[in-house]
């Protein structure tokens, strides 16, 4: 399977193929960071049993989705990509309606699991650019795709408090609908077809440890990107904030942290040597865990905020790099897997931190993030994994 565009409608192509993951990506996280506060608000369950529905609702969509992820990858060869792309996006846009007018714990976290097993969008979205781009220039369009994926995971989130806030938490759901709506439009306008290939049908994965390392490295990033919302209400209870002030607040401290995190993500993966980058992927991890164990010794929200800020400034930039620096070569199914390690962090993200939280403290939660870290990035350098291919 291989694109026969002009070079201006595959550089076109690949824009709105990444403005149309930000949208998916920003609707997807809209919800995050009142849905906490949502469920409290609806459950009639006890305190310690809200908390594990809270983990559920969160994050158990994305193991659905991790496990997906390499089948909708396969998909591709058997399917016009674009197709499947744009037909993602439109069954989230509906279970995005749905879930608006529902206030029902077993029902919420029904759809949120059938969203899961349809979102294939974003490994869709990697092989088509893997397909369109040159290979001079792969690495940049992978980067400017997971760069999209990241601001709309973390802009969603301060503006799902803001629309909650002030209009109720039912917009959110809607204003999510309406985004899918629009750049599945723009997809559908500016995205061209790629022509498809008999021989690609039979490719394998090369499930090297090149790979599988970079699973690993890029579900721990992911963790440290999404553990927060799911406990917000629990951190800012802890500085005196409640109900609407704790929200609002939520917002802000979650805008915040996205600022630096597209800053970082961006800037970090931009600069870093083509040939050095499992060493720079390393050192941004290591930063990212000395900062989540600092979270514990936050004074107050505005340290609690600066420390977030700066944790989350590197540890965005590990999924791009690690996207870059072991995707060359892969066909749809194995770049479905490396896509499949952000499923599965933002899967078990909110379910650690409410998990942990709900039967120990803060400390045990920062200490554990930082500590699987720290080992994840001592075993691959110690391995001495180098990119392949």
């Amino acid at each position: 399977m291989k694109s026969i565009l002009p070079a201006s409608d595959i550089s076109k192509g690949i824009f709105f193929i990444a403005l149309s993951q930000f949208g998916l990506a920003f609707s997807f996280n809209v919800v995050m960071s009142f849905m906490p506060f949502y469920i409290i608000k609806v459950s009639p369950y006890s305190s310690h049993e809200t908390m594990v529905w809270i983990g559920m609702i969160m994050g158990l969509n994305s193991f659905v989705s991790a496990a997906a992820a390499p089948f909708w990858g396969g998909l591709t060869a058997k399917l016009p990509p674009k197709r499947l792309f744009q037909s993602t996006f439109l069954s989230n846009a509906i279970i995005f309606l749905v879930m608006g007018f529902v206030d029902n714990l077993p029902l919420m976290l029904a759809l949120r699991l059938i969203q899961g097993a349809l979102g294939g969008a974003s490994t869709i979205g990697l092989f088509m650019i893997s397909q369109l781009s040159p290979r001079d220039r792969l690495a940049g369009n992978l980067s400017l795709y997971q760069n999209s994926m990241t601001a709309g995971s973390l802009l969603g989130p301060p503006i799902g408090a803001y629309l909650a806030a002030h209009l109720g938490y039912r917009a959110p759901f809607l204003a999510s609908f309406v985004m899918i709506g629009i750049f599945l439009l723009l997809c559908q306008i500016y995205v061209a077809e790629i022509q498809m290939k008999e021989t690609d049908l039979g490719r394998k994965v090369p499930l090297s440890r090149g790979v599988l390392w970079g699973w690993a490295l890029s579900f721990i990033a992911t963790i440290h990107l999404t553990f927060l919302p799911s406990i917000l209400p629990h951190i800012l209870g802890g500085f005196g904030l409640k109900g609407q002030d704790a929200l609002k607040s939520a917002g802000l401290i979650m805008m915040a942290y996205t600022a630096t995190a597209i800053l970082g993500s961006y800037t970090i993966s931009r600069l870093a040597p083509r040939k050095k980058l499992a060493g720079v992927i390393a050192a941004a991890c290591l930063t990212a865990a000395f900062f989540q164990a600092l979270l514990y010794f936050a004074q107050g929200t505005i340290s609690f905020t600066v420390i977030r800020m700066l944790q989350t400034g590197v540890s965005a930039a590990v999924i791009p790099m690690v996207m870059a620096n072991f995707s060359s070569g892969l066909g749809g199914t194995g770049i479905g897997l490396l896509n499949a390690a952000r499923f599965a962090g933002m899967g078990v993200g909110p379910l650690m931190a409410t998990s942990v939280l709900a039967g120990s403290n803060l400390l045990t939660l920062y200490l554990l993030i930082a500590g699987l870290t720290v080992g994840t990035v001592l075993a691959f350098r110690l391995m001495g994994e180098k990119r392949e291919g």
